[in-house]
């Protein structure tokens, strides 16, 4: 292989490789975007909450 062939080698393989990482980079972006988006969404208030009190006669949890 001559020089040239080498260096353009080198070039085309940094080339792709850098395209690879920002591919990669931009779908882990994506994929974080969707979870963190989830995350707010199972935090944020406003779901339905059942609440339960121990009833002391029979010691069972009944809706209040």
């Amino acid at each position: 292989m001559g020089a040239v062939t080498g260096i353009v080698a080198g070039f085309v393989t940094a080339a792709g490789a850098l395209a690879l990482y920002r591919y990669a980079q931009r779908r882990g972006r994506a994929l974080r975007d969707k979870l963190e988006g989830l995350r707010a969404r199972a935090a944020s208030p406003g779901g339905a909450v059942i609440d339960l009190e121990l009833d002391p006669a029979t010691g069972v949890f009944k809706a209040k």
